[in-house]
């Protein structure tokens, strides 16, 4: 074994700090991990929804008075009676599908037992001039409804703020949270909204989707931001250390052997 030899494999591993490097990495490795965890809690968060909105799914629709109105009631199926308030259909917007902007339409219901409800009919599609509101038809008399109540996870987004004029008509919203609602009507409202099956009366292009990304896009995320913050840790045991020395210099030695 020549000397240059023998000194490549006498090559060991020391500590070689880089305190910026070190600062860098005490800053962001924790966000990373927290990102990562982030995620997967949301990854089991939607699951749990889905499997809830499945489980109910297949249920017999009860009474809205067999309902609790507290949390918990998310995709419950229920069967109201009643009578659709034509006056002021609510137009929720910023609602697109396949392409095309429009709105869901949500109107206040007064069921027979005197409970208001509103009622998420489903989707209509919008103009091009956002002046021309879409003409919704009128449901007259008593009805019964069935469908699933649903109200929204968090905190919906606001584009502007919602202007209610005081005449009668339909009104674009921005936000159709059921206790945001009520103040704006003067009425008692349940704390969820009734989002229509696509045979009952009144209903207009329903079907929703139940989470806005996939329990499996959430895990990918997570596993993108462990992946960084493995990457982060292996960069930082480099610069701070002789690592790649010792590596670069076994390499040469088993070339030699």
């Amino acid at each position: 074994m020549s000397k240059l030899t023998q000194h490549q494999a006498g090559v060991s591993f020391q500590w070689q700090l880089n305190w910026k490097v070190l600062v860098f990495t005490a800053i962001f490795l924790p966000i990373t991990l927290s990102l990562a965890l982030w995620q997967l809690e949301r990854a089991e968060e939607k699951q749990q929804l889905l499997e809830t909105y499945h489980q109910r799914g297949v249920a017999q629709p009860v009474g809205l008075e067999a309902a609790p109105d507290q949390a918990g009631s998310e995709y419950l199926r229920v069967r109201v009676a009643g009578a659709y308030d034509n006056r002021s259909p609510l137009l929720l917007d910023n609602r697109v599908r396949r392409g095309r902007p429009g709105y869901e339409v949500i109107s206040p219901f007064l069921t027979s037992t005197g409970q208001w409800i509103l009622v998420n009919r489903g989707w209509i599609m919008g103009n091009t001039d956002r002046t021309i509101l879409p003409k919704v038809d009128v449901v007259d008399g008593e009805v019964t409804l069935t469908g699933y109540l649903y109200r929204s996870p968090g905190k919906q987004l606001m584009l502007g703020e919602d202007i209610w004029p005081v005449e009668v008509g339909a009104k674009i919203i921005q936000n159709a949270a059921p206790e945001t609602v009520a103040k704006k009507l003067n009425l008692e409202l349940f704390s969820y909204s009734l989002r229509l099956d696509a045979d009952a009366q009144g209903a207009l292009e329903t079907g929703w989707a139940l989470v806005s990304v996939q329990p499996r896009k959430h895990t990918g995320y997570a596993l993108q931001w462990a992946t960084l913050a493995v990457v982060l840790l292996l960069l930082t045991l480099f610069a701070n250390s002789n690592l790649g020395g010792v590596i670069k210099a076994r390499r040469m030695v088993n070339s030699k052997n």
